[in-house]
């Protein structure tokens, strides 16, 4: 019985030794207790043990998923990394798993179909960005799902 506590208390001091040892510096690098950029998944704990958030990093820098979750263990977000450009789709939702937010970059800009819900999961915006530019026809709509208004950025961006 000893000795599994004695190898309990070793693991549990070696992890928290490991998250512990990983940082960021002011430019924003993640690295690692030798000071070199940080390669591998990241995690971040809140006091009761459960996940505050995890993310890829390559070379220090965020590439790939990110998540992000409540104190209760609900995911509250999902983010996409491409060189540390927020690139992918990034999707929020609230403490009852009812989705927010989906947005979707392109190395860094915004780009592609954007939604956002009300905390009931009723679609209130529909949107849309090309490169960063507002484009298409953005739709809103009221608190029981009905279309209520409607703006044509179409012709805005085009020459």
């Amino acid at each position: 019985m000893k000795k599994i506590t004695i190898t309990t208390a070793f693991i549990i001091v070696i992890t928290l030794g490991s998250i512990a040892q990983i940082k960021q510096n002011t430019e924003g690098i993640y690295l690692d207790e030798h000071n070199n950029p940080f390669t591998g998944t990241y995690n971040e704990y809140f006091e009761n043990g459960n996940i505050r958030v995890e993310m890829k990093l390559t070379k220090g820098i965020q590439d790939g998923y990110t998540n992000i979750f409540f104190v209760n263990g609900i995911k509250n977000e999902q983010r996409s990394y491409s060189n540390g450009l927020m690139h992918g789709t990034w999707i929020t939702w609230n403490e009852v798993e009812v989705k927010l937010a989906e947005a979707n970059y392109n190395l860094g800009q915004k780009h592609g179909k954007w939604y956002i819900w009300d905390e009931k999961g009723t679609l209130r915006y529909e949107m849309e960005y090309e490169n960063g530019a507002k484009t298409g026809i953005w739709k809103m709509y009221n608190e029981s799902g009905e279309l209520m208004n409607k703006k044509d950025y179409s012709q805005k961006n085009k020459p």
